[in-house]
């Protein structure tokens, strides 16, 4: 999804509902009739103003943690991917190259396929029969040599941790906010918005002015909640950037190169 788009709509549009309401409460009740009400309606807006303020900015802190716990879950489970291509070195070829090839395979399933499909709200059908081959050829192997046993233990050990972050990176990615906590901002910020028509200001473009400016700075952080909560579903969330760095890897350590320097967008 396209953030800058999306995010534009929906200042616009709040903007827009904001300040036809404002209109039609105008046309209905008189500037001296709104001015009545400035000294309660001040001191209301006030308390109203502070508690959406106090939960919204409670919203905002834990979806910023959730996205940066996805990250680390994005960063630990590329981790354990290239730990496994690098430790099956010292199996046989026969071996050895079957699990590289799960492995580049699964890094390009997480790009091309995963990344979309999370953004839908769905889980990738492609990576988890690719991350169940890899089981089973790990699992199944029989070392020979105690180098291999050991070699062996490593691989058990990386495919577990690689595998229980991608799970956990699943489910939290697909989670996203509460619906009941979407209401209770929703609400809210209909409540404040609606707060401020009980005020009357003699200029109705500066009225006017004052409404789009409220409408959009809680349309915004709003949007903070929903990017911040749904790290996979607008083009400002979290990228693949940790696998493309391991396809890197993959290829370098084959042709006994170092990785090339290239910028990568996590």
């Amino acid at each position: 999804m396209n953030g800058y788009l999306f995010g534009l709509a929906v200042v616009f549009i709040t903007s827009l509902v904001s300040v036809v309401g404002m209109l039609f409460v105008r046309k209905k009740v008189s500037l001296t009739t709104l001015a009545t009400y400035h000294e309660v309606a001040g001191y209301m807006l006030s308390v109203v103003g502070t508690l959406y303020a106090v939960l919204l900015g409670f919203v905002i802190v834990d979806a910023m943690e959730h996205m940066q716990d996805v990250r680390g879950l994005v960063s630990m489970e590329a981790s354990g991917l290239a730990n496994i291509y690098l430790s099956s070195q010292g199996l046989p070829d026969a071996k050895r190259d079957v699990i590289r090839a799960l492995c580049v395979q699964y890094a390009h399933e997480v790009i091309d396929d995963e990344w979309v499909t999370l953004q839908e709200g769905k889980y990738s059908q492609k990576t988890f029969r690719t991350v169940f081959q890899l089981w089973k050829e790990i699992t199944t192997y029989k070392p020979v040599t105690q180098g291999e046993q050991s070699i062996h233990q490593q691989l058990v050990s990386e495919i577990c941790s690689m595998t229980q972050n991608h799970r956990t990176r699943v489910i939290s990615s697909i989670k996203g906010v509460a619906p009941v906590m979407w209401f209770v901002l929703i609400t809210g910020g209909i409540f404040t918005v609606i707060f401020t028509y009980f005020f009357g200001v003699a200029d109705m473009r500066i009225q006017t002015l004052m409404t789009v400016l409220v409408a959009v700075t809680l349309s915004l952080n709003v949007y903070l909640v929903y990017v911040f909560g749904n790290p996979m579903a607008t083009d400002f969330g979290i990228k693949p950037g940790p696998f493309q760095l391991d396809l890197l890897i993959f290829s370098s350590f084959d042709k006994g190169e170092m990785p090339p320097a290239r910028p990568m967008n996590i």
